[in-house]
C-alpha cells in the first residue's frame, strides 16, 4: 500500500521514526528561561513538513510533545505544545507544495507557531485554570502573572478565560520567540544547503 507522494507504509513509518526521534533528540539542544525551554525540537518537524508526505510532520510534531513531557515533567506545557508543532506541519507542508522557495514555507510555519503552538499552550493552562483547575496549571499562571505587570489590567477588563489564556500567550512569547528565532535559523540553512538532496533521498 501506498501513502501520499507514492510512498510505502513501512517507508512511511521509517520516515516517522527518525524525525520523531531527532525532534527528542533536538529538543536537548535549548536555553533555559523561567517559563518554557526554547529549543530546537521543531527543526526536524519543520523538515519532515518540507521534505515528506503531511502524515511524518504532524506524527513527529505529537512524537515531540509527548517525549518532551516524559523528561521535562511538564505535560501540561509540552502536549499542547506537540499539538501546535503538528498544526504547524500541516500549514507548512501546504505551503511548501504552492511555494517555488521551500524557505518560504519554513519561515511561515515557525511563524505560525504564535498562533499555533503558544496559542494550544495558553489555550489549555487558561481554560483548565478557568474551569478549577488547582494542579500546576494554576501555580504556573500565577507565576506568570507576577511576571507580567498588565496581568491585573487583563484580568479587569476581560472575561477570566480570556483574561488568563492573554496572560499566558503574552508572558511565553519571549521563550517562542527565541525557539522561532533558532528553530528558522537551522531549518532555512539545511533547506538552502542540502535541501533537494534530502529530498531526492526521502523519495528513494
Amino acid at each position: 500500500m501506498t501513502l501520499g507522494l507514492g510512498l510505502k507504509r513501512p517507508k512511511m513509518v521509517a520516515l516517522i521514526a527518525i524525525f520523531g526521534a531527532l525532534s527528542l533528540l533536538f529538543t536537548q539542544v535549548w536555553v533555559p528561561l523561567f517559563f518554557g525551554n526554547p529549543n530546537l525540537g521543531s527543526t526536524p518537524i519543520t523538515l519532515a513538513a518540507v521534505l515528506c508526505p503531511m502524515p511524518v510532520g504532524v506524527v513527529s510534531g505529537i512524537i515531540k510533545g509527548l517525549g518532551a513531557s516524559l523528561w521535562t515533567g511538564q505535560p501540561y506545557i509540552e502536549i499542547p505544545a506537540g499539538v501546535g508543532d503538528a498544526l504547524m506541519a500541516i500549514l507548512t507542508n501546504l505551503l511548501s507544495r504552492r511555494l517555488k522557495r521551500k524557505v518560504y514555507a519554513v519561515v511561515a510555519g515557525q511563524l505560525s507557531r504564535y498562533l499555533f503552538t503558544s496559542g494550544m499552550i495558553a489555550l489549555y493552562i487558561g481554560l483548565a485554570v478557568s474551569l478549577g483547575s488547582s494542579g500546576p496549571e494554576a501555580a504556573t499562571l500565577q507565576s506568570l502573572q507576577k511576571r507580567l505587570p498588565m496581568s491585573m489590567h487583563l484580568a479587569s477588563y476581560l472575561p477570566s478565560p480570556m483574561a488568563n489564556i492573554l496572560i499566558v500567550w503574552l508572558a511565553i512569547s519571549p521563550a517562542v520567540t527565541l525557539s522561532i528565532m533558532g528553530n528558522i535559523i537551522v531549518s532555512a540553512a539545511v533547506i538552502t544547503i542540502a535541501g533537494e538532496r534530502l529530498g531526492e533521498l526521502m523519495r528513494l
